[in-house]
């Protein structure tokens, strides 16, 4: 029973552990922002009504407060007000997020951000930053009735275990989604089937299809570097008529970058990808 107990405890401290270097972090971005005056145009901002120079002081207040809890959770210097601190924050991150959620308020969370973001720009999995102020306010009150301990030695792969799990879902809960390669900025899953999606629904992709569309059902791809090349043959035109989409992904937000040019024949120095996949068969 003591060593269950034991057990419990060292997985606990694990978990406990992790949702401080959360709050590191977390107050780490916003002491940045507020020292490089980095633009504070988040949700929470919007939805409080606060100017900007009133925000970039909360926001200095607020980071240095979570560094401070952070670095006294991870401390161990008492599990009891360590808990109480993560269930206060969490509680406080969940209030704050669902108002915001409820009042549809555009903009990110701007719980763990580095770089400014467009003022238009919307944040649409809010709830995962709402699932971690959860699990921040979860693990408090545990540790608050279960008292961690990390002293055993016996347990202390346990606390590791319980490190590594809590860290690893706080880590996917506040990734940027979709997931993007460092270099290219392409999605890490659904690669082609995700580009064509976003390229059949860009400007230039519906001036092309009403000028020399309709397309036929069959695109050819090939991929050069960073470049995705998407052959389209109009479907009332000569057979061997294309219209070629060059496509690159910029750095901000995943948008795309698209060259359309138009290939008239086979010719000698043009060599088409020999890929062939049915449009609607693709994920959009």
């Amino acid at each position: 029973m003591v060593g269950s107990n034991q057990v419990t405890s060292s997985i606990v401290a694990g978990f406990v552990v992790s949702c401080g270097a959360v709050l590191v972090v977390a107050g780490a971005s916003k002491l940045y922002r507020s020292a490089r005056g980095v633009d504070g145009s988040t949700a929470i901002r919007r939805a409080l009504r606060m100017p900007r120079h009133q925000w970039r002081r909360a926001e200095l207040a607020v980071g240095a407060t979570e560094f401070a809890m952070g670095v006294f959770v991870c401390s161990g210097a008492s599990p009891v007000l360590g808990g109480v601190g993560l269930a206060s924050f969490g509680m406080v991150f969940c209030v704050l997020l669902g108002y915001v959620r409820v009042r549809r308020v555009p903009g990110d969370c701007g719980c763990i951000r580095w770089r400014p973001l467009p003022e238009t720009s919307r944040e649409p999995t809010i709830w995962r930053a709402m699932v971690r102020g959860g699990m921040l306010f979860g693990v408090g009150i545990v540790s608050v009735i279960v008292p961690a301990d990390t002293a055993g030695a016996p347990y202390r792969a346990w606390f590791a275990g319980g490190m590594l799990v809590g860290g690893t879902v706080l880590v996917l809960l506040s990734m940027p989604m979709p997931v993007r390669t460092p270099v290219c900025r392409r999605t890490l899953w659904r690669r082609m089937g995700g580009t064509l999606g976003v390229l059949t629904g860009h400007e230039i992709f519906a001036a092309m299809a009403a000028s020399a569309g309709p397309f036929e059902p069959v695109v050819r791809y090939r991929r050069t570097g960073c470049t995705d090349e998407f052959w389209f043959t109009a479907a009332a035109g000569p057979g061997s008529q294309a219209v070629v989409f060059r496509v690159s992904h910029v750095a901000h937000g995943g948008r795309l970058a698209v060259h359309a040019s138009l290939r008239d024949g086979r010719t000698p120095g043009t060599t088409w990808p020999a890929r062939a996949v049915k449009v609607q068969d693709l994920p959009r």
